[in-house]
């Protein structure tokens, strides 16, 4: 029979935890049986989830002698658990004991069937005078609540407990988890070295617990402040009772007490502030007293900020969210009006947290609806923010032009937009630091989500983020952006709010919060995609009218920097640093599409710049094609934004909810990848007839960039132009030959390597296709030696491993240097299968613990074919988690550039296990640091970034790179962001992660998440890298390698012309060109507002103030103005043609036509 034992012999396990248990001691009581399980237990059968409902005190309580397991919860959660409502769950124990001589040795023992995996419990046990406190070991399965899987045996916690805690009578024993998050019990029992006797419990009331809230409520009028006291006090009998209580022996009131727990507010004179007072309480015979020392009260006022956390989807199809998100500010606005009567402090407030919603919100809405939305803005109870959705760090710096265009409109029509609100997501672009100051934002808040993540800082941060040249945001690192809501906000549960408050002011002030007032977010309901929701105003009313200190407010994110910045900004400090994301690595979890987002980036940029060339010919067409151009950024900002799939993705990604929310998703960057295509062909077509044309057919290549490139291009020329297999020249009239080399072909055609060599600067050049007599020469097959497998050039030595593949040695030529560590277990462009052995949570733990890695096998090299262009090496491996074909490698050596690319592909086959694959580059430069470049700027790693934030693996846009004091090795791909710096994932979670060497990780895929991401990809896919060394260590000399592999340069194919119209056009022009090396162009493109003009965002890398000079046509210097990102000017009217660029500036110029 399960509930008490008493005087049984026990047999215990031996386990380093706590104090090892005696095996001869027997047992004085038990609650539950010890059989590795949890069933006879309280809520066992109906689940955690209703633990705040069946114990909403956070206390269960139980006699011996008359009480069940039924009394006691299963588990006992922490003040993590927000399930819980955050409380200290708390076990009341009441025993008595007879007339015995206590022996000296005796023992709690707790036996814990699971115990949470990284928010590990610790445990307080008190018993009368008696404290002592225990951390409990980590588990092994934070889902455990859910499946109730276990998976080892029960472990056993015990505590000494002296025999002088043990009192003849009545005794409370006291177990409460005060740390962390949750445990389960299977039994818990006293032990002793010998009997005690024990005798029944009586009925009777305990004072158990006196806590001084460190607050002023409102007595008999506002003048009347008295400090409360919270009360915990246990009816055991099971009748309601009253009791009087008394303050310092003065009879201060009457109680009623239901049987169990009671929570009762006592108040005293608010005078007591700082000194001690006595509480009796006496309930028939029975009398209790205890002292209690009155807190000062926290004059702080929290202000609540309520909004609707923006996930396109997660929660269910994103065809369902987006219309909702529209509707919900049809609701807020009715909720404005609703509390209008209501005291300010209480009234309705909300912050739009993306501003997409708001843009289509007012193209839907009638003007009445729309001029009621603007009367509240103005009253201040809506706020406007600036960012169009949660941003992962996919999008360049181009796609944030669309992504700040509605501030645009709201501008016009009179919104304010001040704050940028990120939430969820753990980091954020750096180049919105200089973008959103430029537009007059004034603060950043990020609402961070600690799931699989760091969190910047150890506490709520007010602080200076600033871009690389200095500009500025205000910034706040909030709590999770549902903190409110842990606390019961939305379920007006003022019991759960009084906790919260008090444990978070506390909290905070412990950890060093320094200023009496925070901003808490919360959403209408506890889940994202939320509607607002006003019966948090009754909330707030009621709070306010007991407590005169601390104060709610309902606020927007405004209201609150606004203050911060009034009166506690000065002496904050400055972050001239990056804010890297933690949770990028999902977007491995789809490296196709992935792969194809960043693709369409690069090709939207050389896009708008051909469309900046037509509009400086004279063309109309370009300025009434921004529309379209904004429609596919917006489809890669609905693909780059941090929702991924739904919430099930990864326990059931079978189910329709996550097949249809990944159709959609994936169907924003299809999309975005098939207008691009198209509008390739439009803008080539708009500067048709300024090209150079022939009596033979041309080749025009477009260069979107300010500086002169030399790039490879792959081209498709008909046989028409081009027969099959005949040779031909491709010259500009002036001796120039361009080397190529035939790729694969198609019935109609040939695909070939074309080295396009020095393209004038923003603008094209035109070569003629001569065909000659005679067939393409044949390309040079030779086979791999065993014995010396190696290639070079006047630039490189590569040297092959033909048992594992990939590179062993690579020797830049040029100042005789071996660019790799010799010593590594991984070659260079070594592909490695990596597995977590079925433990996707421990990234969950902030742990990487359980994993296996392992190369290639059974490698094959095919042979070198030597071209005109480079010279490829070739080989094939088989690699787990991929098909029978294998992983198939093409290396080409450049003949006449110093370059190497390594090219892939492979067929994943599904996996629903987790695990990932990598490319290792494990480079070696004495005393050498490893640098990347986000949008915005150039970080070191693990150094120039908000500490904290993401450094075991990275966001790389266009390069990163292995950099000393004599040279740098960069590396560039077009397909795969994801990089992890200077180590594999040995301790991803480490605080302090400066990189001792330079190794990098290309993480080409994963499915490590547990929700949000993908559960599995396959099919065939592939990838590049481009690698260069040179002993310019510049940034500027990595970007121009960088950007310049990212951003193709467009080749057009015209057939013979028909007509000597063309003839007279030129062969070559520049329209735009920047001579200084440290000033890089990030895009061109027509303007979308106003005059006819082309806009240009413009980067000075290297920190060197600069002249910044625009040359035209002419050569001669070009007037412009400077613009912010929403092209309003910034200097006047007055045009100028030459700028002194700050080290690091980040502007945007207007050049009108």
């Amino acid at each position: 029979m399960k509930g008490i034992r008493l005087l049984i012999m026990s047999t215990i396990c031996i386990l380093g935890v706590g104090i090892l248990a005696n095996a001869q001691n027997k047992v004085v009581w038990q609650i539950g049986e010890k059989d590795n399980g949890c069933e006879e237990f309280a809520l066992a059968q109906d689940g955690y989830h209703c633990y705040s409902e069946a114990f909403p005190e956070g206390m269960a309580v139980y006699s011996i002698g008359s009480g069940t397991a039924k009394n006691i919860p299963f588990v006992i959660p922490g003040p993590d658990d927000a399930w819980a409502g955050h409380k200290e769950g708390t076990i009341l124990i009441r025993f008595n004991v007879g007339d015995t001589v206590l022996p000296e040795n005796i023992e709690l023992v707790m036996d814990m069937i699971a115990i949470h995996s990284f928010a590990t419990p610790r445990l307080r046990v008190t018993l009368n005078d008696f404290s002592a406190e225990i951390n409990l070991p980590a588990g092994d399965d934070q889902n455990f609540l859910d499946r109730k899987d276990l998976t080892q045996n029960s472990v056993p916690v015990t505590s000494k407990i002296p025999s002088s805690a043990i009192r003849q009578g009545e005794n409370v024993l006291r177990i409460t988890n005060i740390r962390g998050s949750w445990t389960v019990l299977d039994d818990i029992r006293l032990e002793a070295s010998s009997d005690i006797h024990l005798k029944p419990c009586q009925g009777g009331v305990s004072l158990t617990f006196l806590k001084s809230r460190p607050a002023l409520v409102y007595g008999d009028s506002k003048a009347d402040l008295r400090s409360p006291i919270q009360a915990t006090v246990v009816n055991w009998g099971k009748r309601p009772v009253k009791a009087d209580y008394y303050c310092n022996g003065v009879k201060s009131g009457v109680m009623t007490l239901s049987p169990g727990v009671n929570t009762k507010e006592i108040t005293v004179s608010g005078d007591l502030q700082g000194k001690k007072v006595n509480i009796g309480l006496v309930c028939g015979r029975t009398r209790t007293d205890k002292d209690v020392e009155i807190l000062p009260a926290d004059k702080w006022t929290v202000y609540l900020v309520q909004h609707t956390h923006t996930d396109i989807g997660y929660t269910k199809p994103q065809t369902e969210i987006l219309t909702e998100h529209l509707r919900y500010i049809d609701y807020a606005l009715e909720y404005c009006e609703a509390t209008d009567n209501y005291p300010e402090d209480s009234k309705f407030r909300w912050t739009c947290e993306a501003s997409w919603a708001v843009k289509e919100w007012l193209k839907s809405r009638p003007a009445s609806q729309v001029e009621k939305f603007l009367h509240f803005v103005r009253k201040g109870q809506i706020e406007v923010t600036a960012m169009f959705f949660n941003m992962a760090e996919l999008s360049g710096e181009d796609n944030y032009l669309t992504f700040l265009s509605p501030i645009k409109t709201f501008k016009e029509m009179g919104i304010p937009v001040v704050t940028a609100m990120q939430n969820d997501v753990n980091g954020v672009a750096w180049c919105l630091a200089d973008y959103l100051s430029g537009l007059g934002v004034k603060y950043m808040t990020m609402g961070s989500n600690s799931h699989r993540a760091d969190i910047p800082f150890d506490r709520p941060t007010l602080y200076k983020w600033e871009s690389p040249s200095g500009n500025s945001l205000l910034s706040y690192r909030s709590d999770h952006y549902m903190t409110g809501n842990r606390w019961g906000i939305d379920r007006g549960d003022d019991a759960g709010m009084e906790n919260g408050v008090f444990s978070y002011i506390s909290s905070l002030k412990s950890r060093g919060y320094d200023i009496p007032l925070v901003s808490v977010q919360y959403s209408g309901y506890s889940t994202d995609n939320s509607p607002p929701s006003m019966h948090e105003c009754e909330l707030i009313k009621r709070w306010n009218d007991h407590y005169a200190w601390p104060k709610l407010r309902s606020a927007t994110i405004r209201e609150f920097l606004d203050k911060v910045d009034s009166e506690y900004s000065e002496g904050l400090p400055a972050y001239r640093a990056a804010y890297p994301d933690w949770w990028t690595d999902g977007f491995g979890s789809a490296a196709r599409e992935t792969a194809a987002s960043r693709s369409t980036q690069s090709d939207m940029t050389t896009i708008e710049g051909i469309m900046a060339m037509a509009a400086v010919c004279g063309d109309d067409y370009p300025f009434r094609a921004t529309e379209e151009i904004d429609r596919i950024h917006e489809n890669l900002l609905f693909y780059n934004e941090h929702t991924f799939g739904a919430s099930e993705s990864i326990r059931n990604p079978m189910c329709e909810n996550s097949q249809v929310q990944w159709a959609e998703k994936g169907s924003y960057v299809w999309e975005a990848l098939k207008s691009a295509q198209m509008m390739y062909e439009t803008a080539a077509a708009r500067m048709q007839g300024h090209l150079y044309r022939a009596e033979k057919p041309t080749l025009t290549f477009f260069n979107s960039m300010t500086h002169p490139r030399s790039e490879l291009v792959k081209v498709y020329i008909d046989y028409e132009l081009i027969p099959r297999d005949r040779n031909f020249t491709i010259t500009d009239g002036n001796g120039n030959i361009l080397q190529w080399q035939p790729l694969n072909s198609r019935r109609e055609g040939r695909y070939y390597a074309i080295y396009a060599e020095d393209i004038p600067a923003m603008g094209y050049r035109t070569y003629e296709l001569v065909v000659e007599d005679g067939f393409q020469p044949q390309e040079k097959y030779e086979n791999v030696s065993e014995t010396a497998p190696s290639v070079e050039n006047n630039f490189y030595k590569l040297t092959f491993d033909t048992t594992r593949g990939g590179l062993c040695s690579v020797i830049d030529k040029e100042n005789g240097k071996e660019l790799l560590d010799r010593n590594t277990k991984w070659n260079a462009g070594e592909v490695i299968y990596e597995s977590l052995k079925g433990d996707r949570h421990q990234m969950e733990r902030k742990v990487f613990e359980k994993y296996s890695r392992e190369g290639m096998s059974d490698i094959r090299f095919s042979g070198v074919r030597k071209g005109s262009v480079y010279t490829s090496v070739f080989y094939n491996g088989r690699l787990r988690g991929c098909s029978l074909a294998g992983v198939n490698v093409e290396v080409r050596l450049f003949n006449d550039v110093k370059r190497i690319e390594l090219s892939y592909s492979l067929e994943r086959l599904p996996e629903t296990d987790p695990s990932g694959i990598y490319v290792a580059f494990p480079f070696e430069l004495q005393d050498g640091k490893l640098f990347f470049d986000v949008p915005g700027g150039t970080v070191l790693a693990g150094e120039t970034q908000i500490p904290r934030s993401s450094a075991a693996w990275n966001t790389v846009q266009n390069f990163a790179a292995a950099r000393n004091s004599e040279m740098q090795i960069i590396v560039s791909t077009d397909e795969i962001p994801l990089f992890l710096m200077g180590e594999m994932m040995d301790d991803p979670y480490r605080i302090d992660h400066r990189h001792k060497g330079q190794h990098l990780y290309s993480w080409v895929m994963n499915n490590y998440w547990t929700t949000n991401f993908r559960a599995s990809q396959e099919g065939e896919l592939r990838w590049t890298y481009s690698l260069t060394s040179s002993s310019n260590v510049a940034n500027s000399a990595a970007a121009e390698f960088g950007r310049g592999n990212r951003t193709p340069l467009y080749a057009r194919v015209n057939p013979p012309s028909a007509t000597k119209s063309t003839s007279s056009n030129p062969k070559e022009k520049s329209f735009l060109r920047i001579e200084a090396a440290n000033i890089v162009t990030v895009s061109c493109r027509p303007t979308r507002h106003g005059n006819k003009s082309v806009i240009l965002n413009i980067i000075e890398t290297d920190g060197k103030k600069t002249n910044l000079e625009i040359l035209g046509q002419d050569g001669k210097p070009v007037p412009f103005r400077t613009v912010n990102a929403l092209e309003e000017s910034l200097d006047g009217t007055e045009p100028r043609t030459q700028l002194t660029m700050l080290p690091y500036s980040n502007i945007f110029v207007r050049i009108d036509l």
